[in-house]
């Protein structure tokens, strides 16, 4: 899939695995689920085989996901290297790629294909936060080490190009790779505190946050971490840099542990059985976020918001740079421009 996605934040799509399982209640309505049904549906009605086949099955509400994962065929799988215009890519719109059942190696080709293609900015969205977290300490590792480096990623350049030269494109890149932006989603506060920490710690060019769909509200000033104990907690304060407690006030700052997340994406819930949105939710982040780094994209209200007081958002891609994380303000990517591969 390519451009014009309907999603306001990227340009394209990228699905180099299919396939997941329902995780928390951010899953419940999820729109991957049907349209691989239908995908199935449809390649079944032509004669076809699809990659898509058995990752759902029917339910009372709808189809739900089986929990097979699935690596795409390989022209899918190198869809991008053939993308000669730069565009922001939305990586696994039908999948998880941290999923508990994706093998590393899968991830490995997935990073290959992202580093060589270096002119486009790949965007990662988990609900799995420790597992990518972990993934990235493992590459961080990796690129350390010349020997490892060349073990894995010598063999994948060359069967994923045919090109000897490739491995040499991919050595020149720093760690972490600068085009490849890590984010999880979070549909409450519970969600919030459970992957928001892992984030802040994992090894990414671009950090962000998909508060969307948001069912709760979320304090992204006081993310509740836990203590080693387990038996008292600490708060992330993720758009000013701060790690606090309510008994010794600020431990740290100016970013000396805690990591400032780089852009929060917000969005009610959509479709006929979309839960109820407070318009105040998204208020709240964008006031949070003034005056500090944490750039904000109020991307849809939703099917049911809820709220008196009228919410002025601009969700055009590039309409208001402000939204958009600081790499893209200070490079002044071209958001939302059409054209061809």
């Amino acid at each position: 899939m390519a451009d014009n996605t309907g999603i306001g934040w990227t340009e394209a799509t990228w699905n180099p695995v299919v396939g997941c399982s329902i995780v928390s209640a951010g899953c419940t309505h999820c729109y991957a689920m049907a349209q691989a049904a239908r995908i199935e549906r449809m390649a079944a009605g032509a004669g076809k085989e699809t990659h898509y086949a058995g990752t759902t099955k029917p339910s009372k509400a709808g189809a739900v996901w089986t929990g097979k994962m699935v690596e795409a065929p390989l022209h899918i799988l190198t869809q991008p290297l053939r993308w000669s215009r730069p565009r922001r890519i939305f990586v696994n719109s039908m999948s998880d790629l941290f999923h508990e059942d994706v093998p590393d190696a899968w991830v490995d080709k997935v990073f290959a294909v992202m580093v060589l293609a270096k002119d486009h900015t790949f965007q990662i969205l988990t609900k799995r936060a420790d597992r990518m977290r972990a993934y990235m300490e493992r590459m961080a590792a990796i690129w350390e080490d010349d020997a490892r480096f060349q073990e894995i990623f010598g063999g994948l350049s060359l069967d994923l190009t045919n090109s000897p030269c490739a491995i040499g494109a991919m050595e020149d890149v720093p760690f972490p790779p600068p085009n490849v932006w890590l984010g999880v989603s979070a549909e409450d506060q519970r969600a919030a505190d459970a992957r928001v920490p892992h984030l802040t710690q994992t090894p990414a060019a671009i950090r962000f946050v998909s508060y969307e769909p948001a069912i709760g509200p979320i304090d992204f000033r006081r993310i509740v971490e836990r203590n080693d104990d387990e038996a008292s907690h600490w708060y992330l304060d993720v758009f000013g840099a701060v790690l606090w407690d309510d008994a010794n006030g600020v431990i740290s700052d100016n970013g000396q542990d805690v990591t400032v997340v780089d852009w929060v994406i917000v969005g009610g819930e959509s479709g006929p059985r979309a839960r109820q949105f407070h318009l105040g939710w998204a208020r709240d982040v964008v006031t949070a976020a003034e005056g500090t780094s944490t750039a904000v994209f109020v991307k849809q209200l939703g099917s049911c918001p809820i709220d008196s007081e009228p919410l002025t958002i601009r969700h055009k891609k590039g309409e208001d740079m402000s939204e958009w994380p600081e790499s893209i303000r200070v490079q002044q990517y071209p958001a939302g421009k059409g054209g061809a591969a």
